[in-house]
């Protein structure tokens, strides 16, 4: 029985670890194009650490959905979560300079904006979203192009494109910093907490900020006193 569970425990593992890919890329700073080095990469599933080199690149494990932090001093966070499906060969990390936004003040709103960010990600991703979709009357003329694996895979990553968006704007809004400046949390029981009680994109989008905030501040009593009914205060 011991060897059962043994061999159960280490397949799960192996499992775990073969899901997870080598990502490749580089950050560089906005407005100049220029690369960034010592940029510490935390992927803040697995803990795993690195720091990009002096020509900004960089190389780290990650699974589909897990989700990779950049930081260094005098720029601001720069958070992406690797997409499912069709995974670029290459991430180009654009980091903007200036500090985040981490004041006390909830009055004014440190939630993520998608207009200003996007161009940004499209850069990114310019290649793949760029790539021209065939319609029905072109697949049926160029069979061969419509049938083609690489080309399969671009389409399907334009189609997975808008979830990885809204994904992002989770990510972003409903982030580590924000969670811990209202709820006290950190380490694992922030992990657990975000995990469990991580909105949808659709809640998210329909919360003004006073409803956000109080989000947290009732999920959280949730959070540490489970067996409390939801209408308790």
């Amino acid at each position: 029985m011991v060897r059962v569970l043994l061999l159960l425990v280490v397949t799960s593992i192996f499992c775990t670890v073969a899901r997870a890919q080598i990502i490749r890329g580089e950050a560089i700073e906005m407005d100049t194009n220029v690369p960034l080095s010592n940029v510490v990469i935390n992927n803040v599933h697995t803990n795993e650490n690195t720091t990009t080199l002096v020509n900004g690149s960089f190389v780290i494990a990650a699974a589909p959905d897990q989700l990779l932090e950049f930081r260094k001093d005098g720029y601001k966070v720069t958070r992406v979560r690797i997409p499912r499906g069709y995974l670029p060969s290459f991430f180009r990390i654009i980091m903007e300079q200036g500090k985040q936004p981490i004041g006390d003040d909830h009055t004014k709103s440190n939630r993520y904006d998608p207009k200003t960010d996007s161009l940004r990600f499209r850069e990114m991703f310019k290649q793949q979203l760029d790539f021209p979709r065939l319609s029905t009357v072109e697949k049926i003329k160029s069979p061969f192009s419509a049938m083609s694996k690489k080309n399969r895979m671009t389409w399907q990553f334009q189609e997975d494109y808008d979830r990885f968006q809204k994904e992002k704007y989770v990510d972003f809004t409903f982030n580590r910093d924000i969670v811990t400046r209202v709820t006290g949390l950190s380490g694992d029981s922030l992990n657990r907490y975000m995990t469990r009680f991580r909105p949808s994109y659709e809640q998210l989008r329909g919360m003004s900020d006073y409803a956000f905030y109080n989000y947290i501040k009732t999920s959280v009593r949730r959070y540490r006193t489970p067996n409390t009914p939801r209408g308790a205060q």
